[in-house]
């Protein structure tokens, strides 16, 4: 099945509605509609070659736009995703492999089924060669302990943040190859308080912000997951 946007709307409903709704908040499972993948794909420079993270995949959606416009411009990517729960690993699965086939070669991709914090601190710390030139994420909103394991490997790559969203944001950044880039889509928070000057001190001190877009209603842009 060639998949489109509007399939991938469709899927990401259902999928949805097969998460364990306990522990979906917890895992801050909220996915990207078509529309604003497309948009973020939009934003991304396309060489020759492309080694893309997308962490917290879900069913692929930001990967897909990512692809799509990667297959229009003929680059070759390499895509590594990250999933942990085993519901999204399987719709994830699927659309990779339907772009790996409409690429005829161009497209390899990966899935970590594996938590992308504990991945990410140790590649930061024991891998400096392995990087990455895009990074296009939709990252998980949860408040991090202070106590917590994921704060503990974070600060051992000198990450100092409360959130997990921030903290999938700086690992990203770490992981970029010189001139790689990253589109995110997160909230405001980050902008405000002493709670995140470490994370914005981070990101003014790694790299440079292109562009920034400001949603006017995220109730409107994420209705069909009912964020406040």
């Amino acid at each position: 099945m060639e998949l489109t946007a509007a399939t991938l709307d469709d899927i990401r409903i259902t999928a949805t509605r097969e998460l364990d709704q306990s522990k979906r908040g917890a895992l801050g499972q909220f996915m990207t509609p078509s529309q604003i993948a497309g948009f973020m794909a939009g934003l991304f420079t396309y060489g020759k070659s492309a080694c893309l993270l997308d962490a917290g995949a879900g069913i692929g959606s930001l990967t897909s736009a990512f692809l799509d416009r990667a297959i229009e411009h003929g680059t070759k990517v390499v895509a590594e995703t990250w999933e942990i729960d085993p519901t999204l690993q399987s719709y994830l699965a699927e659309t990779l492999a339907s772009h790996e086939k409409r690429g005829l070669g161009n497209i390899t991709s990966k899935i970590h089924r594996a938590d992308f914090i504990e991945d990410a601190s140790f590649i930061v710390a024991m891998e400096p060669r392995k990087r990455y030139t895009h990074a296009i994420l939709n990252p998980p909103y949860k408040k991090l302990g202070s106590d917590s394991k994921h704060r503990r490997l974070l600060r051992m790559v000198g990450v100092e943040t409360v959130n997990l969203y921030t903290a999938f944001v700086a690992l990203a950044v770490l992981l970029m190859q010189e001139g790689g880039e990253v589109v995110a889509i997160i909230p405001r928070s980050f902008c405000n308080g002493t709670y995140y000057r470490p994370f914005r001190e981070l990101i003014l001190h790694t790299c440079a912000i292109r562009q920034i877009h400001l949603f006017e209603s995220r109730s409107k842009a994420f209705g069909d997951d009912e964020v406040l």
